[in-house]
């Protein structure tokens, strides 16, 4: 054990010193740096939640049933975002701003928990093309508008969370133009408002073409097969064409390395999270 955890220092050293010495720094990061759910789901009050809820559902049939009560899950969500830090989560996203600073970088990422925006990293640099918690919009996006999270349904819940309100006090947002339910601008919804991040994209592919023949350094964190049409697979294309770039690609499970880029990068079977957290910074 004591070997794996120098190796691992090892290869932190080295990729932080590889971010400091290269021209540019791209950063992507997936689904292992997810909040952990289970500090909600774990929830006594949140469990008698579920249960009230399922109980009330059952009174009802049909599309009633299904609408019934499921919008307030994600206002929950959001709660326990903000009040219950993830601590290892932190940790890992503090190393980072610590291996960034001072470097040309950019991070695209998939996770939707808006962690990210937590720390000091420029926003102009950050692109989050999955959505998150920032913006809400109309489930069937009829008009292509993003507004404010609504901040009176996510008073209300919290009170029903602290037993000061009633289940049936409760009353989701609701589109001002149609009348559809109003949701977090997420990918999932029933037509995703894409101009939510599309002006950040613009930036970000600009940004790309940037690292053509510069020395660039480029970290996977935790991207596995989800959505991999964003981040792995063009990660290894930019690898693969440019000579001067280089590869880390962190993950418990996917860590593996392509053929044709193996010369110029290296896959270390490690939780993402767990290895920024654990890692030294000078």
């Amino acid at each position: 054990m004591k070997e794996k955890v120098n190796y691992m220092e090892d290869i932190f050293s080295e990729m932080y010193d590889k971010c400091n010495k290269s021209d540019m720094v791209l950063i992507g990061i997936g689904e292992e740096f997810q909040y952990n759910w289970d500090i909600l789901l774990k929830n006594q009050r949140y469990r008698e939640i579920e249960q009230e809820i399922n109980e009330e559902m059952s009174e009802r049939s049909g599309n009633e049933k299904e609408a019934s009560y499921k919008w307030i899950i994600p206002f929950l969500q959001k709660m326990a975002l903000d009040e219950w830090p993830d601590r290892i989560l932190d940790e890992a996203y503090k190393k980072l701003e610590k291996i960034t600073v001072d470097t040309n970088y950019f991070i695209i990422t998939t996770v939707m928990d808006d962690y990210i925006y937590r720390y000091n990293f420029n926003k102009e640099r950050v692109v989050t093309p999955c959505g998150g918690f920032r913006k809400m919009q109309c489930d069937i996006n009829c008009s292509n508008v993003l507004t404010e999270p609504d901040d009176e349904a996510y008073k209300k819940v919290k009170l029903y969370f602290n037993k000061e309100i009633s289940l049936k006090e409760l009353k989701k947002p609701i589109c001002e133009v149609c009348g559809s339910e109003k949701r977090f601008n997420q990918i999932g919804v029933s037509k995703y408002a894409e101009n939510g991040y599309l002006p950040q994209w613009e930036i970000y592919t600009k940004w790309l073409q940037g690292t053509v023949n510069k020395k660039t350094c480029v970290i996977e964190l935790g991207t596995g097969m989800y959505l991999p049409s964003i981040i792995r697979w063009p990660f290894e294309k930019i690898v693969y064409y440019n000579k001067k770039a280089f590869l880390y690609r962190i993950h418990a499970s996917l860590y593996q390395m392509e053929k044709e880029i193996s010369d110029r990068g290296i896959g270390i079977k490690e939780n993402s999270v767990k290895f920024l957290a654990n890692g030294f910074v000078k």
